[in-house]
């Protein structure tokens, strides 16, 4: 038995890791820090991992107080023996604000640092975070007050950040959803007035507390990116203090980045709701340096205006910009006619692309492109990235806006995932013919995800043009047969994922090849493919489809002998005897077989990894 004594540094790295930085619900809470004391003292290796980790990071939390009203039943119970998670049991470290208690960590820092032995290292992060109750910044002021006390120095915080999880799901400003529909400076209005008077000036005082005492923040980010609407309204004063300085702005605001002394000029990465990008104005985000951009519900026709400065007169160039995401606020169908009419201009005067602006917009460094919700219903919006070296492209929308992507943009690219929305009930349909056209085109894509809503049947050209295609996942009604004439002619696949594959009684074709029972199915005398070497299968249809859907998976895994690693999801559990061993005798090679949701049947075979 390997001890952990024993582990590589880089395994207990990774594990360090997730304990300390997971985003989640329960691992970022505040009592966590306490826990993690103790692998500190697993052995030399944690020790030195997780203090560093603890010394260096100042947590101010937000938690309800143990009578006040919860989130769900899940999290009343869990608070119904609520304790304090202060290290030392000090109450000093509590402060109230009537319906939550600001708690920091600063005892427990303080007390790191003072046994560092010589070896102390600064707060470089502070992160403020609420669980399970809407934030409440009256006491925050006081916690950080005491946080000083404790003798934690603010001054060598480089990065803020934000979390707040209540419950299952995060906190959704319900202003900003609705803020995207109307003007811009209604929607500014709106989102700022969700806030009353008491909660905005507290959040108002809190922005100052933290400007003042940690000065040199470069970061600001938030975890999960629809953070409510107070701390948005933290936010707004914050970034507008640091707006020189920062280098990454990920948290949504609730006002506009307005400035007219100073510009972003040194962002790099930035997050941002359009509607708040048009009310900033020109030129305060030049985009010259920035690398990742991500512009959050966008109108079909969001203006570029904000990264243009004045200079720019017919070319708009995101020099450095390499990645580059898009969420539309509605698919709504948008037509060239709209486009031109929103700019007032004629065809022969403008270049047409995704948003508004009269110039040209290049992106010369661009390897990632993300859009969702495409609105578009012309091909013309997706050339301005035909000259760009784009490597990776995600794509989500109807399949009637999806289709339009321009496929040149296939030759330059490594990954490939699109996903689409809308009915599909024959193999002439929109979708299934955008498939076949984009699986006939000369490509280097070496792993694509093809994902429909609907069950839509796989048609496959005569010749498939993939072969440097190394994965494939297909996430809808696949028949068996079809998937087979695919995997046929990609010689490089390594890694296949098929979601929902079809077994329908009702299929004729497959009915004659796999009518047997199931210790009858034999292998075809040629093997579709021997480069197969991990196959992912979930099951799909009702009960009267389980006999056929298994015997189809099982077909499939008898074409393909050269599988090691086997998962099937959502087996039935009276049918996963059979299905073992039959892939245990067909597959004597296989190293890994994962069945998940499903009552374990003890069967001879090599390895079973189990969910």
């Amino acid at each position: 038995m390997v001890s952990i004594a024993d582990l590589d540094n880089r395994i207990v790295g990774r594990i360090v890791n997730v304990a300390c930085y997971g985003a989640t619900g329960s691992s970022a809470r505040l009592s966590t820090q306490a826990q993690l004391v103790g692998m500190a003292s697993v052995s030399r290796t944690w020790h030195e991992l997780v203090r560093p980790h603890l010394q260096s990071i100042l947590i101010i939390e937000c938690q309800p107080t143990p009578d006040a009203p919860q989130a769900s039943n899940k999290n009343a119970k869990r608070r119904a023996a609520w304790k304090s998670p202060v290290i030392n049991g000090n109450s000093s470290s509590k402060k109230s604000s009537g319906t939550c208690i600001w708690q920091t960590n600063a005892e427990l820092v303080h007390l790191l640092q003072q046994h560092a032995n010589g070896v102390s290292v600064p707060v470089s992060r502070l992160r403020v975070q609420s669980f399970d109750t809407a934030p409440d910044f009256t006491g925050f002021v006081a916690a950080m007050d005491h946080a000083r006390l404790e003798r934690c120095r603010l001054d060598t915080v480089t990065s803020l950040v934000v979390m707040e999880f209540i419950g299952a799901s995060t906190a959704v400003s319900t202003a900003v959803s609705t803020a995207v529909s109307t003007a811009v400076s209604t929607a500014v209005s709106t989102a700022v007035s969700t806030l009353d008077s008491n909660t905005g000036n507290s959040a108002l005082l809190a922005a100052e507390c933290i400007a003042k005492h940690a000065p040199n923040v470069r970061s600001m980010v938030c975890a999960p990116w629809n953070v409510s609407a107070a701390f948005r309204q933290l936010a707004s004063p914050l970034s507008l203090a640091y707006l020189k300085q920062l280098h990454m702005l990920t948290i949504p605001l609730a006002t506009p980045l307005l400035s007219d002394s100073q510009t972003a000029s040194n962002l790099t990465t930035l997050h941002i709701h359009a509607h708040i990008l048009a009310a900033s104005g020109p030129g305060i985000v030049p985009a010259q340096q920035l690398q990742v951009l991500r512009v959050h519900d966008a109108p079909a026709f969001f203006s570029w205006e904000a990264f243009a400065s004045t200079g720019d007169s017919d070319q708009l160039e995101f020099a450095s910009l390499t990645a580059l995401g898009i969420d539309f606020a509605s698919d709504n169908v948008v037509t060239t006619a709209d486009f031109y009419s929103s700019i007032n201009r004629t065809k022969s005067s403008v270049h047409v692309t995704m948003g508004r602006d009269r110039r040209r917009v290049v992106f010369p460094k661009l390897h990632s492109l993300s859009v969702s919700k495409v609105p578009y219903t012309y091909a013309e919006a997706w050339r301005m990235f035909i000259g760009a070296p784009v490597r990776r492209l995600a794509v989500a929308g109807p399949y009637a806006h999806v289709r339009y992507v321009d496929t040149r943009l296939l030759r330059t690219l490594d990954s490939l995932d699109v996903h689409t929305v809308g009915a599909e009930k024959s193999s002439h349909g929109r979708f299934t013919s955008f498939v076949k056209m984009l699986l006939g085109e000369d490509s280097n894509v070496t792993c694509a995800w093809l994902r429909h809503s609907e069950a839509f049947p796989l048609s496959v050209p005569e010749t498939v043009r993939w072969s440097q295609l190394t994965e494939l996942c297909l996430a809808a009604y696949v028949p068996a047969l079809a998937l087979l004439l695919l995997v046929g002619q990609l010689p490089s696949l390594h890694r296949l994922v098929v979601q929902r594959i079809a077994g329908d009684a009702c299929e004729e074709e497959i009915d004659g090849k796999m009518c047997a029972p199931w210790g009858n199915i034999t292998a075809p005398a040629v093997p579709v493919s021997t480069s197969v070497r991990e196959l992912q299968m979930h099951m799909g249809g009702g009960p009267t489809a389980r006999i056929p859907t298994l015997q189809a998976m099982c077909y499939v895994l008898l074409c393909l002998p050269g599988v090691r690693r086997l998962a099937v999801k959502q087996v039935y559990c009276d049918y996963v005897r059979d299905f073992i061993q039959s892939s245990a005798q067909s597959h004597p090679a296989l190293a890994n077989i994962e069945l998940v949701r499903h009552v374990f049947i003890a069967a001879k075979s090599p390895m079973f990894v189990l969910d």
